[in-house]
């Protein structure tokens, strides 16, 4: 909902990538960044994860709190632990049809199809 005038939220596109935007556009000019449900995993950071995109048009992932917070990744983090480490998240492995993350911490890949979720 929107923060403004608590109408629909809708997802739009633009040239920075996708963004939150409310529905009564151009009486209500709320927008915010597209989030991926992922909190931020910087010790002491309240911000969440979301998307952005370079200037020169590539997808990244990174805080909401920025420039307080510095984190970012090339990946899409997501809200799983590794079972080796404890990292608080893992980030998706690009390509393939399995569901494959791997562990930024220790570099563990997990295949997530599996049904004991066994190491690759």
């Amino acid at each position: 909902r929107c923060a403004l005038c608590d109408s629909e939220m809708i997802v739009k596109v633009g040239r920075y990538g996708r963004f939150l935007a409310c529905s009564r556009f151009p009486k209500c000019k709320f927008t915010r960044p597209f989030p991926i449900d992922v909190k931020c995993p910087t010790p002491g950071c309240d911000g969440e994860v979301i998307e952005r995109v370079t200037s020169k048009g590539q997808l990244f992932y990174g805080c909401s709190a920025y420039p307080k917070c510095t984190f970012s990744s090339w990946q899409k983090p997501v809200n799983i632990a590794c079972p080796h480490c404890g990292n608080a998240y893992l980030v998706e492995q690009e390509g393939g049809d399995a569901d494959i993350y791997s562990c930024p911490k220790c570099k563990a890949e997990l295949n997530m199809n599996s049904s004991e979720n066994e190491q690759v």
